[in-house]
């Protein structure tokens, strides 16, 4: 073998050398993308748009009852 493993007993790869490789390894081995800082920021978007929406019900429903009394 090129690495100088026997071919039957050299164990696990070394892993990729080259940049380019390493962004396939990468790429190959994407799982999900739950955890990557584009998908926390949008969470953390959607978060705060549905208390901003809750705040704006709150205080639509207080006006209206104000009015009613």
């Amino acid at each position: 073998m090129p690495n100088g493993r026997c071919y039957r007993h050299g164990g696990a790869s070394t892993g990729a050398k080259t940049p380019e490789g390493r962004e396939r390894a990468a790429r190959a081995n994407w799982k999900h993308g739950r955890y990557t800082a584009r998908a926390i920021a949008l969470r953390r978007m959607i978060a705060k748009a549905g208390r901003d929406l809750e705040e704006m019900i709150r205080a639509t429903e207080a006006l209206m009852d104000s009015r009613q009394n």
